[in-house]
């Protein structure tokens, strides 16, 4: 079952695998709960993220587009999912089941009072309020029998873009409230799973995941894709507990039961986000206030821990009771002081200086590992922030083989710190520059650097091609063979690679640009959103736009092909002033692209075009 919203979106059918006509139903289940899905976001700081998320992309129901169109009826009882960056699927339940086709009869009933309110002749405004009501009622407990054996979690489906995905499945409630109203330490139990191009079956253990939660309590359960989530399509067969008609399907091993894209459905712990170190006797081995900076020497088996962590993407900090001075001196000394992000050295507790961390990162504290040498010091934290991970410094040694860090170690999560680096460097420049929009990207120094497209940029364009959806004039997903005979030479096309850097740190390659000089159009055009509306996008067209005027050309050209997801291309398009022109778009060549002075162009290198 999935939340009602306020919008009606198109439904965008995805082809069936073969197996599919296996899939558990109502011969081979007898009961099944009712998970209210919804989408929700990985990095969510609700609701500040509404105004500083780069990434936020309103639907027409308001809600930020994590989901390309929401999640799809694909009819049958098949839900459709295609990803956007951090987009998750959550649901709120309980493990209590019903009888098979009650369900089913009352999710096509949901189904049908959705559709009759997407298309009721009412404000959008009261749709949003009935839909928030119809979405409470479902989250309810439902009034059934929790005497009704649960014999597993199961997960059907698979993917629709030709490649295999992981993901994690996570199971969380929250522990109940103290006297004082202070909530206890809830539970929480993950595994492990992949969704491929056939169709696959996943059944988790009814008895691990009860060891953990309360079945018959509300809680949540979360499906994530183990790295970046963007581009990822999928459908669902089914996402509930269940109860087999028959007992012996209950006792089958889940990887009997696995097949398509195979599975790993051991219980795991939920992968941690940031590790706070304390530093006297815990880092490095000596007392700051009693050796000073030159007496503390960072344990070999932290530093090993600090750098192999920051590669898989782990982010680092400091809850330190010291002088902070003299703490970064020493952190300084042993060039590690760039590895830890808002470190808080003081004297104060050090649950408030977690605290501090966690509304600096706007993370979780679900999501932070706490180390420290001193008992009481675990104990603070524990008691104030039940939801933080404890270790003591003698587990150190073994960090890097901890499963609460077991990440895959990606291009991005070694970017990981760096990115957050520079995006607080970013958010304290335009604090300080208060509503001055065009004032602070002129203090952010932007550069833009366009080259010709070479064998060196093959593997990212081709990344990039597929990756990108929202600003793609052309909806253009190219091969690897299709980059690799782009750059080539050729002597009618100027194929630009686009590369951005500010003041605070480098974009990378962000964007591609095919142009063709024969007739004077821009063939192909895709660019990253990391960049979107920082007037980079100006300096790009001003750019090609020189190189087309001194081709003797009038006009400026773009050829444009509408799919489901690059409405954002048509904003761009008009933005910069350009006007509908049969099956493209066009603008005159003597009209300047607006504010395009405000990103320097750096070295041009495309010879091949002379």
């Amino acid at each position: 079952m999935k939340e009602t919203v306020a919008g009606e979106y198109a439904v965008s059918a995805s082809p069936r695998p073969s197996g599919v006509a296996d899939r558990l139903d109502g011969r081979s289940l007898a009961r099944r709960s009712q998970i209210v899905w919804a989408e929700h976001c990985s990095e969510c700081a609700y609701p500040t993220c509404y105004a500083s998320c780069s990434f936020y992309d309103p639907r027409p129901d308001l809600n930020c587009r994590r989901f390309v169109a929401g999640i799809e009826d694909a009819g049958e009882g098949l839900l459709r999912i295609r990803f956007r960056k951090w987009g998750k699927l959550e649901g709120q339940g309980t493990a209590r089941l019903s009888p098979y086709a009650d369900a089913g009869g009352r999710e096509r009933l949901d189904a049908a009072i959705a559709r009759g309110l997407a298309r009721a002749p009412l404000s959008f405004q009261l749709k949003r309020s009935v839909a928030w009501r119809l979405n409470r009622r479902k989250a309810r407990t439902p009034d059934l029998d929790p005497g009704l054996a649960v014999d597993a979690f199961v997960l059907e489906g698979w993917s629709n873009d030709a490649r295999s995905h992981a993901f994690t499945i996570t199971f969380l409630q929250a522990g109940p409230e103290t006297a004082e109203g202070r909530a206890l330490e809830g539970g929480t139990w993950q595994a492990h799973v992949r969704l491929g191009p056939d169709y696959g079956r996943h059944v988790l253990p009814v008895g691990a995941i009860a060891a953990a939660i309360r079945l018959d309590q509300p809680f949540l359960v979360q499906v994530e894709p183990v790295g970046e989530a963007e581009g990822i399509d999928v459908t669902l067969a089914l996402a509930d507990f269940v109860a087999f008609r028959d007992p012996a399907d209950a006792r089958v091993p889940a990887s009997a039961l696995a097949s398509g894209g195979g599975s790993d459905l051991g219980p795991a712990p939920t992968l941690a986000k940031v590790l706070v170190w304390d530093l006297d006797e815990t880092f490095w081995t000596g007392t700051l206030a009693e050796d000073g900076p030159e007496g503390v020497t960072p344990r070999p088996e932290s530093i090993a821990a600090l750098k192999v962590l920051d590669a898989r993407g782990v982010l680092h900090s400091i809850a330190s009771k010291n002088d902070a001075n003299e703490a970064l001196a020493a952190l300084r000394r042993f060039g590690l002081d760039g590895y830890f992000l808002h470190p808080q050295v003081g004297w104060g507790p050090k649950s408030a200086s977690v605290a501090v961390i966690a509304a600096a990162l706007d993370l979780g504290l679900d999501s932070f590992v706490f180390v420290d040498d001193q008992a009481f010091e675990r104990a603070e934290v524990s008691a104030a922030h039940p939801r933080v991970r404890i270790l003591a410094h003698t587990e150190v040694r073994t960090l890097t083989q901890h499963p609460w860090f077991d990440h895959p170690p990606t291009p991005e999560a070694a970017r990981r710190r760096s990115l957050y680096q520079a995006e607080a460097a970013r958010g304290q420049a335009a604090e300080a520059s208060g509503s001055d929009y065009l004032a602070f990207l002129r203090a952010s120094r932007l550069v833009l650097d366009v080259r010709a497209l070479d064998a060196g940029d093959v593997t990212r364009v081709h990344e990039l091609s597929q990756r990108t959806n929202q600003l793609n004039f052309t909806g253009a997903k190219f091969t690897r063979a299709e980059v690799e005979a782009m750059a080539a030479p050729d002597l009618r096309y100027v194929r630009l690679t686009l590369r951005c850097a500010d003041a605070w740190g480098d974009y990378g390659l962000i964007g591609f640009a095919d142009l063709d000089l024969a007739v004077g159009e821009l063939a192909a055009f895709f660019m990253s959103c990391r960049v979107q509306r920082k007037r980079v996008e100006h300096a790009a067209f001003a750019h090609m736009a020189g190189l087309l005027a001194a081709g003797g050309y009038a006009n400026f050209a773009v050829r444009f092909h509408a799919t489901e997801r690059n409405g954002a291309s048509v904003r761009l398009l008009e933005e910069l002033g350009f006007a509908r022109a049969g099956q493209g778009w066009s603008r005159p060549l003597g009209s300047p692209f607006a504010e395009s002075d405000i990103v320097r162009l750096a070295t041009v290198q495309h010879a091949r075009a002379a």
